[in-house]
C-alpha cells in the first residue's frame, strides 16, 4: 500500500503514533473476568506470532477477545524483541498502562468505539483510526467516572 513503511525502522522520527485494537486471550484461553490480579502481566509485555509493525509511543486499546470489550490503554515502550523463540507468541513489546478497567464485568463493548467485534477474529493486532481511538478513551474513561 502506498505511503505505508515496510517496517516499524523506517518510519520517520516524530512520525505520530500509531492506534491498534490488541486482543488478548482466546477461546480457549479467556481473560478472566478479574484478569487484573490474575494477569496483571499483560500490563507490561505484549505478545505477537510474528514481528509486529509496532513501534514504540504506538497505543494498544486492549480488548478481551471471548468478552468482546474493551479493557485498557497500553503505551508501546519497546521495539518488538524475540523474547520466546519456539513458542506461540515469540515476539513481543514492552508496554505502559495508560488507563486501565480492572473487572471485565465493567468493561464497555468493542461495538461501544465503532468496530464490529467479527472484525478482531484471528488477528494479533488491527489498526485502528484516530476517531476510533478517541472513542476508545473516552469509553474506557467513562466507566471510572
Amino acid at each position: 500500500m502506498p505511503g505505508k513503511p515496510d517496517s516499524p525502522k523506517d518510519r520517520p522520527p516524530g512520525d505520530p503514533a500509531t492506534y491498534w485494537l490488541k486482543p488478548i486471550g482466546h477461546a480457549r484461553g479467556p481473560l478472566p473476568a478479574d484478569w487484573f490480579e490474575t494477569r496483571p502481566r499483560v500490563l507490561r509485555r505484549s505478545g505477537f506470532p510474528r514481528r509486529p509493525r509496532v513501534r514504540e509511543g504506538d497505543r494498544f486499546v486492549y480488548y478481551a477477545s471471548v468478552w468482546k470489550r474493551i479493557f485498557a490503554i497500553v503505551e508501546v515502550v519497546s521495539e518488538p524483541e524475540e523474547t520466546n523463540p519456539g513458542e506461540r507468541w515469540p515476539w513481543t513489546v514492552a508496554v505502559d498502562p495508560l488507563l486501565v478497567i480492572p473487572n471485565l464485568d465493567h468493561a464497555p463493548p468493542v461495538e461501544a468505539i465503532g468496530v464490529p467485534a467479527r472484525s478482531t477474529s484471528q488477528q494479533s493486532h488491527i489498526r485502528l483510526s484516530a476517531e476510533h481511538y478517541a472513542r476508545a478513551v473516552d469509553v474506557i474513561s467513562s466507566v471510572a467516572r
